[in-house]
């Protein structure tokens, strides 16, 4: 099967290992309000919030990179299992 890579993923690749950190303990310093929610939303609201500073990064709206994307969802999804899967 062959990967196809979003302009999250991609983003996220750029990144070294310590910007990648950077990141999720941003928008896990931000969700610590949030910890009495299911598992599937809280991982929802990681990708969402990944959009977010994917977008604000690249200087675009969240609407816009959203409007770039296929699947917005599905790909910060994927960009927040690239980040976990790198081993950061």
């Amino acid at each position: 099967m062959q990967k196809q890579r979003s302009i999250i993923s991609e983003w996220l690749i750029g990144k070294n290992k310590q910007q990648r950190s950077e990141i999720l303990d941003i928008i896990g310093l931000q969700s610590k309000n949030e910890r009495n929610l299911p598992i599937e939303r809280t991982l929802e609201q990681f990708a969402a919030k990944i959009l977010s500073a994917c977008a604000a990064d690249l200087g675009l709206s969240t609407l816009e990179l959203s409007g770039l994307l296929n699947e917005p969802r599905k790909d910060a999804l994927a960009g927040l299992i690239t980040v976990v899967k790198d081993g950061v």
